[in-house]
């Protein structure tokens, strides 16, 4: 069971990210899918859980996964990831004859350790050796090791921060299974919609707190739409009215004047007693004095119920790019002839891509993907045949490698587009949706969908001799960032080859499957 009472999170800076959220999972909910566009706080929600703090109830066990630093992963092995190193390595002594005082205790109930492990590995269709390094998997080999070691400790409440990330559609398919047979209470973050049809029991994170919503995911995303949609209008409506009393009002105080300019005409010319004229002239102050103020009273309580629908409007993901690519120079970009890689799928590659096509690279997890994209950009040579790349490559990597963790996205542009002044910058980043707050902060304090914008503004701003290289650049980003990534990449006359598990999120003009 997880309860949360009046939870509340500041920034840095004092600006608060959420204010007294409240909301419960039980185990009859089962799974709890926490949505909401990039940075408005869901990886921060989970970690003050996982953290328990002030505000969060948590009955039984807790674990947590969340998207792992280089740092950690490279001391790990599969075995680790597992949860089953101690025993392992326990094992291994007694095996070698050089036990510790300890070991035989420790393996009273963990003596077949190695077979349990395995047997776990071939459930999910894994085969590696328990002592590989974990750095030395594909991004999706190491997202599923990690997620068979929690699932197989059955905590009583299990947060999941974007898990199917790296994941090919078997493994997400898995990973399914395995959340609908959990007897843990599960809390997930995702952007994925093939996870998150799977779902039925929902939190909405927005400006305006959390909402809880009972209903698959179609109905939910055209029920927010529809909701979104209803308040533009809202929006849309107030203001009119108001423009429109101001008007009538601007209207009233012309009609006052001429009034006014005509009395003195008219007295002027004699026409009228002064007495007569006095009192019109008073009547029409006093006329004019109280218009005013019940004209003031409608402006106020017409600004008031603007603000009111404004309040309401949840902020929409932006990620507006501009991905033009060279369209000079050669048109053969890239050329394989024959080419067999050195881990992966074996079968020899033949392909040329040339400027303006849109190159996929598919496959399972582990199948050669990022094995070939390292051999395009000279980062490994091919095991046999001929690759010519006639232009320099652009590449955005799976682990956002062009990013300075400890460097705010600020200096990080200063330092890489000097061409710009910090007034462009900040316009730029503006233009991906972060906050003036948030391009102070180291990179490794945003949200992993802010990480993702980051690395794609820098790249649209570099030279581009006309190839782009994109692996798994949808992961992270939620929904309608896709969507404009994706228009965004429509407007790219380059080369382009990318990586992606989603059958519909790019058009492709060629399609290179790998078999592994």
């Amino acid at each position: 069971m997880l309860v949360l009472s009046n939870l509340s999170y500041a920034l840095p800076n004092g600006d608060a990210l959420f204010s007294n959220l409240s909301f419960s999972c039980s185990p009859s909910d089962h799974v709890t899918a926490l949505i909401g566009r990039n940075g408005i706080g869901k990886s921060t929600l989970l970690r003050c859980i996982a953290e328990q703090v002030s505000g969060v109830s948590v009955s039984g066990t807790l674990l947590t996964y969340e998207q792992a630093s280089a740092e950690h992963v490279s001391a790990l092995r599969v075995i680790d990831a597992l949860g089953q190193g101690l025993y392992f390595d326990a094992l291994l002594r007694v095996e070698q004859g050089v036990p510790e005082e300890a070991d035989i205790d420790l393996l009273e109930q963990h003596w077949q350790v190695r077979e349990l492990a395995t047997a776990w590995l071939d459930d999910a269709h894994l085969s590696l050796d328990l002592q590989q390094p974990l750095h030395t998997l594909s991004g999706g080999q190491r997202t599923k090791v990690r997620l068979i070691g929690l699932f197989q400790q059955q905590p009583d409440v299990l947060l999941l921060d974007e898990p199917s990330n790296h994941l090919d559609k078997a493994s997400t398919q898995w990973l399914i299974k395995q959340l609908q047979h959990t007897n843990s209470t599960v809390l997930l973050v995702s952007h994925d919609a093939t996870l998150l049809n799977s779902v039925k029991h929902f939190l909405v994170l927005d400006e305006q707190g959390v909402t809880p919503h009972q209903m698959d995911f179609g109905s939910l995303r055209a029920l927010l739409e529809k909701q979104r949609q209803d308040t533009q209008k809202a929006i849309s409506h107030a203001k009119a009215q108001l423009k429109k009393e101001q008007r009538e009002q601007q209207a009233r105080e012309l009609k006052a004047e001429q009034r006014q300019r005509q009395g003195e005409a008219e007295r002027q010319s004699g026409s009228q007693s002064k007495l007569l004229l006095d009192r019109k002239k008073n009547k029409a102050q006093a006329q004019t004095g109280a218009q005013k103020r019940v004209a003031e009273q409608r402006s106020q309580a017409l600004q008031v119920h603007l603000r009111q629908q404004q309040s309401q409007q949840t902020q929409v993901s932006k990620l507006q790019l501009s991905l033009a690519g060279q369209t000079k120079g050669q048109r053969r970009v890239l050329d394989i002839f024959q080419g067999v890689l050195p881990y992966g799928d074996a079968t020899p590659i033949t392909i040329s891509l040339e400027r303006g096509e849109r190159l996929r690279l598919e496959g399972a997890n582990g199948s050669g993907k990022s094995t070939l994209i390292q051999c395009i950009l000279g980062q490994q040579p091919l095991l046999a045949g001929e690759l010519k790349q006639h232009t320099e490559a652009l590449y955005l990597d799976q682990h956002l490698s062009l990013l300075d963790q400890y460097t705010s996205p600020l200096a990080l542009l200063q330092e890489q587009l000097p061409r710009f002044d910090l007034s462009t910058l900040r316009t730029l980043l503006g233009s991906i949706g972060l906050r003036a707050d948030r391009v102070f902060l180291p990179c490794s304090h945003l949200s992993g969908g802010e990480r993702m914008k980051v690395a794609l503004l820098l790249i649209s701003q570099l030279p581009s001799e006309g190839l782009l290289i994109l692996d798994e650049t949808d992961n992270h980003l939620d929904l309608d960032s896709q969507a404009q990534l994706a228009a965004a990449l429509e407007h790219y006359q380059g080369a382009l080859i990318f990586v992606t598990h989603q059958d519909h999120w790019l058009r492709a003009d060629l399609v290179l499957t790998l078999a592994g």
